[in-house]
Order: structure tokens, then C-alpha cells, then sequence
């Protein structure tokens, strides 16, 4: 299910509160985008008008938002340890992997040619 703008900028909002008062544990699962409570998500974005625009570059670095805006991407399942340096990782076989890559392929060469020059274009306007 492709995710909206407007979830997505709730999702950054509400970590964004939830950072300030986060024991030490919580903040680096927050800064690593660790925050599935979808309800408080919604909950967020009904509160109030968000942009429709696409996303910023930053936006879409920021908390791990990209892998949540494109979960086909990551090749196994997040698991979170107790690393307050590493706190969350993929954990995923060689079958995952290779599975996530062909699905990737699926791109015709000329596809991903206008995908690189249109996030080419997104980088140059920073």
C-alpha cells in the first residue's frame, strides 16, 4: 500500500514530539524511523492540513522514511536489538535477498534512466 504525503508527514511530526521526551533507548529507535503505532499516525494527520506536495529530499531522509514510503526495498525483516548505536537491522536469507533484486529488475532500462535523472533533478534544486 503506497503511503500518503500527508501520513508520511505526520509520521516525521509525531517522532518528532515523541524525540523530545524519549528515554535514551526510545530516542535512538525514533531517530532510526522505529514507530508503528498507525493509529496515532492517523490520528496526527486528520489534526490537521499538511502539504500535497512530494516530498522533500530531506523528508524523505529523515527517520527512515523512504523504506517506509518503499518496503519492497529492503531485503528481509527489521528487527530491533539492544545496539543504542545500532538499534534496528535487517535480519534476511540469501532466498530474500536475491527475491528483493529480481522484483527490483523488473524496471525496463529506460525506466530507471528517467527514475535517475528525476531524482537527479530533486538533488540539483537542494
Amino acid at each position: 500500500m503506497q503511503k500518503s504525503t500527508t501520513y508520511l508527514r505526520a509520521r516525521l511530526d509525531l517522532i518528532r514530539q515523541k524525540l523530545s521526551s524519549a528515554n535514551e533507548m526510545q530516542a535512538a529507535l525514533l531517530r532510526n524511523g522505529v514507530f508503528y503505532e498507525q493509529k496515532a499516525i492517523k490520528d496526527k494527520a486528520k489534526s490537521k492540513p499538511y502539504p500535497q506536495t512530494p516530498l522533500s529530499f530531506t523528508e524523505l531522509c529523515t527517520f527512515n522514511t523512504w523504506f517506509v514510503l518503499h518496503p519492497e526495498k529492503v531485503c528481509g525483516q527489521e528487527v530491533i536489538t539492544t545496539s543504542k548505536e545500532f538499534p534496528v537491522t535487517i535480519q534476511g536469507d540469501k532466498a530474500q535477498i536475491l527475491s528483493t533484486i529480481q522484483k527490483q529488475q523488473s524496471y525496463s532500462i529506460l525506466e530507471m534512466e528517467a527514475l535517475a535523472l528525476e531524482y537527479e533533478l530533486q538533488i540539483n534544486q537542494l
